[in-house]
């Protein structure tokens, strides 16, 4: 996925990595660009200026990792995008609002 608005993600406990990837080309596998390991107090930017495409995932197997993010829009109703790994096919996406 991408954020289109510029963000700050701090991980406050646990770990989590984010694979990083360049924008796709359409019919082409995605292609890694790079992965990183964020450790509680290590603070990851994203933005569509420094390529915000990204996969993550928590680094812990044996528990949840918790992360705080700060976005420059109300990321609940920002058009974003999803992109599949095989194909680089692209599909917007707002994520909306959960309480659940």
């Amino acid at each position: 996925h991408d954020h289109t608005v510029w963000g700050l993600v701090g991980v406050l406990r646990g770990a989590e990595l984010c694979h990083e990837y360049d924008w796709p080309t359409a019919g082409q596998p995605m292609q890694r660009r790079t992965s990183h390991r964020l450790d509680p107090g290590d603070i990851d930017t994203v933005s569509p200026t420094v390529g915000d495409v990204h996969a993550v995932e928590n680094a812990l197997k044996d528990r949840p990792s918790i992360s705080i993010h700060v976005y420059a829009g109300d990321i609940g109703r920002t058009e974003r995008h999803v992109f599949d790994a095989a194909t680089g096919a692209v599909k917007p996406f707002v994520s909306g609002y959960t309480n659940a």
